[in-house]
């Protein structure tokens, strides 16, 4: 069996690149709010790596930007979380870091990876409701259809 945080890093990029692609799909029709949503999602991933990587974080969490901007930075933050997932699998380092209001908290790294993909996930239910709501075939981004996709790698 492969290890359980890999498969939710190789899941969360899943879902996020089906939200990235019915978000252009959509183009210009896709609700404000939803890709404020999905901004929220990636600057969250970018603070929490630079966080593991003890730097600063060039993004806020509730910035906002374009659809492009947002699939650079996912893009970032899968490539950067590539060596974590090699620390994680350790399961004994934790990582000191201060949070949005300069809190010092001190965290195992698997910890940390499992909030940031069940962060993802809980926003993108989110997502999938608000498309709902404004006449949009949400994206369905359920754990089970990635698993049915085939997707699931071992590591």
């Amino acid at each position: 069996m492969s290890d359980p945080i890999h498969q939710l890093w190789l899941y969360n990029n899943w879902a996020n690149e089906l939200i990235l692609n019915s978000f252009k799909q959509n183009s210009g029709a896709v609700p404000v709010s939803c890709l404020r949503l999905f901004c929220h999602i990636v600057n969250a991933q970018i603070v929490w790596l630079s966080r593991i990587n003890g730097a600063q974080s060039p993004v806020g969490v509730w910035d906002e930007y374009s659809l492009t901007e947002c699939e650079n930075n996912q893009h970032i933050f899968s490539a950067g979380i590539q060596q974590s997932l090699a620390d994680a699998q350790k399961g004994t380092k934790n990582i000191t870091y201060k949070n949005t209001q300069n809190v010092v908290f001190s965290d195992s790294l698997q910890d940390i990876l499992l909030h940031v993909f069940n962060h993802g996930t809980y926003h993108r239910a989110q997502i999938a409701q608000d498309m709902k709501k404004n006449g949009f075939e949400p994206a369905r981004t359920d754990y089970i259809f990635f698993k049915r996709s085939g997707r699931i790698e071992n590591p």
